[in-house]
């Protein structure tokens, strides 16, 4: 969970991969814009100072013991990412500290392949619960992946562009969805064989929360591994 150190107010969610570092949206990291400028050094990033990463938490209305709190050590966005289409909607948060990991703070595994149409996968945050309140508790959803000519041609007539770098998920009829405030949380999916649990998207964009016909988008993590292994140093 990423907060605002001045009001502890929680905002986005990210995924750890190493004891150092963690997957989270781009537009996470930034204010928002303020023009039509989108080149990425017009992006005004948030201060780490007052940027706060909690480990191991569960509830938001009180403090777990299985905390771990951090200042952020670096910000790194995607260099391709498009603030005004969400591509290469994906970034990188170094913590200023190693974490403790235990059972309450566990890296997850960087995807091996592509997530294939029909699969199943589990998208957790805090975010609010069909546009009303904010949960207390970390709430999780099981979702298929959908194909991407379907998502292409649902959000053509919309006119938002669906990209090769995006995961679409959710259900035709709606129901089940991310949410506001579940932003840079973790797409998972785990394999029954080795039973590990990898790191399949982040949350990115969608058109309201859980919409018949409007299925969720999330950043392809394993279109994006190459550059996430190049500057975290996680091979794994």
């Amino acid at each position: 969970m990423f907060s605002d150190s001045q009001n502890n107010q929680p905002f986005c969610g990210g995924a750890l991969i190493s004891n150092k570092w963690i997957v989270t949206a781009a537009h996470c990291l930034h204010h928002e814009l303020d023009t039509e400028d989108t080149d990425l050094n017009s992006l005004k990033l948030f201060e780490l100072s007052s940027f706060k990463v909690i480990l191991g938490k569960h509830r938001t209305l009180k403090k777990d013991d299985t905390e771990q709190t951090f200042q952020a050590k670096n910000l790194i966005l995607h260099p391709n990412y498009k603030p005004k289409t969400f591509r290469f909607d994906i970034a990188l948060v170094e913590l200023s500290d190693k974490a403790f990991l235990n059972d309450y703070v566990m890296p997850i595994c960087l995807p091996e392949k592509q997530v294939q149409q029909d699969e199943h996968v589990i998208v957790s945050g805090w975010g609010k619960q069909f546009l009303k309140r904010l949960p207390d508790s970390l709430m999780e959803v099981e979702i298929p992946v959908v194909g991407q000519t379907l998502c292409k041609t649902v959000y053509q007539t919309l006119e938002l562009l669906v990209t090769d770098e995006m995961i679409c998920a959710g259900f035709k009829e709606g129901g089940k969805d991310a949410c506001s405030g579940d932003s840079g949380g973790p797409m998972v999916t785990k394999n029954e064989l080795k039973k590990h649990w990898y790191l399949a998207g982040t949350v990115s964009w969608g058109v309201g929360c859980g919409q018949e016909d409007k299925y969720g988008v999330y950043s392809d993590v394993y279109k994006n591994l190459d550059w996430i292994k190049k500057k975290s140093g996680v091979q794994y």
